[in-house]
């Protein structure tokens, strides 16, 4: 396969001025590559080598836009990722279970794979985990974090809430559904999402203050 490259010495010198778009179709080469690489076998034998052999994209250029192996990893298991998208249902609660009910169906069988590859590779290479965490999984919190908010404020939740805490517990109970329980139909992964989710929320509910009322 033909190596691709993103610019010349020359390019970069002159015509191609800082802070133009990157050329998104070699990322998207690379990173598809470096996800069949994944789920092919070792995650060992996924070496930049490899990838750029795989993708027909330079050392080179893969360099320019991820600094380290383990960047790179860490974009590729995140890129097959959907964001988190809440639609306003009558309340917080009811927000956040349409949103981890429909994730938990997302996760297929690729999908699936790519979780527990993320989870194992996290476990060997603290780098690995670091940047996952801070370039992607934390920033896919942000809209629950927003609607827990929401729900105290509201005064659905008790303000004494750990709003981190409990995104922990619920994506704790999500993510066993996938990493450790046996394959599942999507109505019962569905159906033990929603009652983990709602046993979060209840242990949440702002409670009576003691001799008011």
């Amino acid at each position: 396969m033909p190596v691709v490259e993103t610019a010349t010495v020359e390019d970069t010198a002159s015509g191609r001025a800082p802070g133009r778009p990157r050329d998104t179709t070699l990322e998207a080469a690379v990173l598809a590559a470096t996800v069949d690489l994944l789920l092919e076998g070792d995650t060992r034998d996924v070496t930049i080598a490899a990838i750029t052999e795989r993708s027909g994209v330079s050392r080179a250029a893969v360099y320019r836009r991820w600094a380290s192996r383990e960047e790179l990893l860490a974009a590729a298991l995140d890129s097959v990722r959907s964001g988190v998208e809440l639609t306003r249902r009558g309340s917080s609660l009811e927000t956040i279970l349409s949103a981890y009910e429909q994730a938990a169906v997302a996760v297929d069988g690729r999908v699936g794979k790519l979780v527990k590859k993320r989870v194992a590779l996290g476990l060997e290479n603290e780098s690995l985990r670091a940047l996952s965490w801070e370039r992607h999984v934390s920033r896919r919190r942000a809209p629950i974090a927003a609607e827990i908010r929401r729900g105290i404020e509201a005064g659905e939740l008790d303000p004494s809430v750990d709003v981190e805490a409990m995104i922990d517990l619920i994506n704790g109970l999500y993510y066993y559904q996938f990493v450790v329980r046996a394959d599942s139909d999507d109505e019962e992964t569905r159906s033990r999402v929603h009652a983990a989710v709602k046993l979060v929320w209840e242990g949440a509910l702002r409670r009576p203050v003691a001799g008011v009322g």
